[in-house]
C-alpha cells in the first residue's frame, strides 16, 4: 500500500466547508463566481514542481486499476478537463455540482490551460477537498510527438500554473489559513497515449501515470446516457478506475452518474479518490498506455482535438 502518495494529494482535513466560505450555492452550482483577469502565459516565477520525490518503482509504469487489499469494493471516478492549444473547451458544472451535492469523491486531471482559461471553476475544484486535481499536460498533445523539452514544459508549466491557482485561492480572506494540496500528484497522458520515453519523463517528474481500465465513451455524441450507466456498472470491479469527461465534451455524463452512482452504492461500492484508490492496494500496471486492450493506441494516428478531448 501506497499511503504515503494519498497524504500528498489529500491534505485538506481542515478544509471541509471551504467551497461553501468561498462561493454561494449558486456560483458553486454554475461553476460561476468573481472574474478573474488572468496573464496570457504561466507564470514565470514557478517554472518547476513545488517538490519532487523520487517515484517508487511500484508506481513506475501506467496504472490501470488497484488490486485493494481484502477485495474492498472502491472505484474511482475520473474527469479529464482537456484543452488544445488553439481551443477553447468547457465546464460540465451540472456533473461536478452532482457529485459535491452527493459527496462522491472524484479525480479531476485538469490541463493547465483549461486551469488558466477557466479560472473560477478551477479554483472551486482546488478548494473542495472531496476532490482531487491530477495534471492532464499544459496543452493536451500527444506526448510521443514530442522532444525531451517539450515533454518537461508540457508537466512543469501544469504544476506552475495550479500554483499559482493556489497562491490566488489562499490569498481570498474565505480561504485564510486553509490547507490546500501543494501541487497535483498525479498525471494522466493526453489521449491516454505514451512511449517508455513519455513514462520516464513524468515519472522523473515524480508524478504516477495513470491510466484506467473502465472506459465510458462518454465523447461519442450517440452514446446516450443508459449505455454509458450500462457500461461503468458492468464493467466495474473492485479497484477500478473509471474514465470520463468534464470539460464539455462528454456526452450525457452527468445524466448517467444519476444512474452509475446510487447503484454502485446499492452494490456495496465506495467512492475514492486516484491517490486514497493507490493507498489501498497494489497498482496495476502497464509499461504501455492503451485504451481498452493492449496496442489499439499504436498505429492508431493523433486525433484532432475535435475527434476527442
Amino acid at each position: 500500500m501506497l499511503a504515503v502518495t494519498a497524504a500528498r494529494a489529500v491534505s485538506a482535513g481542515d478544509a471541509a466547508d471551504l467551497p461553501q466560505r468561498c462561493w454561494t450555492a449558486e456560483e458553486l452550482r454554475t461553476g460561476t463566481g468573481p472574474a478573474v483577469v488572468s496573464p496570457l502565459l504561466p507564470d514565470p516565477a514557478v517554472t518547476a514542481p513545488l517538490r519532487r520525490q523520487p517515484l517508487p518503482d511500484a508506481l513506475r509504469g501506467s496504472i490501470r486499476s488497484v488490486r485493494p487489499t481484502n477485495g474492498e469494493k472502491v472505484v474511482a471516478l475520473t474527469f479529464d478537463l482537456c484543452e488544445g492549444a488553439r481551443e477553447l473547451s468547457g465546464y460540465d458544472a451540472p456533473l461536478v455540482d452532482y457529485l459535491r451535492q452527493n459527496g462522491v469523491r472524484a479525480t479531476f486531471f485538469a490541463g493547465g490551460r483549461w486551469l488558466r482559461d477557466h479560472r473560477e471553476p478551477a479554483l472551486q475544484l482546488v478548494a473542495d477537498p472531496l476532490f482531487e486535481v491530477g495534471s492532464h499536460s499544459w496543452s493536451h498533445p500527444d506526448f510521443r510527438t514530442l522532444t525531451p523539452a517539450q515533454r518537461a514544459a508540457e508537466v512543469e508549466q501544469t504544476q506552475a500554473e495550479y500554483a499559482r491557482l493556489r497562491r490566488q485561492l489562499l490569498a481570498r480572506p474565505c480561504a485564510s489559513g486553509a490547507r490546500v494540496p501543494l501541487e497535483p500528484a498525479l498525471f494522466r497522458f493526453p489521449y491516454g497515449r505514451c512511449d517508455q520515453a513519455s513514462l520516464d519523463a513524468v515519472a522523473a517528474a515524480g508524478l504516477p501515470a495513470i491510466q484506467w481500465n473502465v472506459v465510458t465513451g462518454d465523447p461519442a455524441k450517440g452514446q446516450g446516457a443508459a449505455a454509458i450507466a450500462r457500461t461503468v456498472i458492468e464493467q466495474v470491479r473492485p479497484g477500478a478506475i473509471v474514465i470520463a469527461h468534464a470539460n464539455g465534451r462528454g456526452w450525457h455524463t452527468a445524466e448517467a452518474l444519476r444512474t452509475v452512482v446510487p447503484e454502485l452504492r446499492r452494490e456495496g461500492y465506495r467512492f475514492v479518490t486516484v491517490s486514497e484508490l493507490l493507498a489501498l492496494g497494489e497498482p496495476v500496471r502497464s509499461q504501455s498506455c492503451y485504451e481498452s486492450r493492449a496496442g489499439d493506441h499504436d498505429r492508431a494516428p493523433t486525433p484532432k482535438a475535435a475527434d476527442k478531448p
